[in-house]
C-alpha cells in the first residue's frame, strides 16, 4: 500500500506526463482498453468454485454438515472477490 506522500508523488508524475505529452498518455489508455480483461480471473474463479463444491461434497459425505457449510461460504466469498476483481478500483478524477 502506498503512503499518502507516495500517492501524491505518483499523481504529480502523472500530471507532468499529461502536461508534457498528452499523446503519450493517450496511447497507454488506448492499449489498456484493448487488453483482454478478466479471462484468467474467470478461469481461476471457476476452478475455485468447482474445487470448493467438490470439497464441500466430500465433507458432507464424511458427515460434517457444519464444516461443509462454513467451507461452502468461504469458497463462495473467495469466488465473488475473484469475479469482481476484474473491475479494478474505482477511478477518481484527478
Amino acid at each position: 500500500m502506498l503512503s499518502d506522500r507516495e500517492r501524491e508523488a505518483l499523481r504529480e508524475v502523472e500530471r507532468r506526463i499529461l502536461d508534457e505529452d498528452p499523446g503519450f498518455a493517450r496511447a497507454f489508455e488506448a492499449r489498456a482498453r484493448r487488453l483482454p480483461r478478466g479471462s484468467a480471473g474467470r478461469v481461476g474463479a471457476t476452478f475455485l468454485l468447482v474445487v470448493g463444491v467438490l470439497l464441500s461434497a466430500v465433507v458432507v459425505l464424511a458427515g460434517s454438515w457444519g464444516i461443509a457449510l462454513a467451507l461452502a461460504l468461504a469458497i463462495a466469498l473467495a469466488w465473488l472477490v475473484l469475479r469482481f476483481e476484474d473491475a479494478g478500483p474505482p477511478r477518481w478524477p484527478a
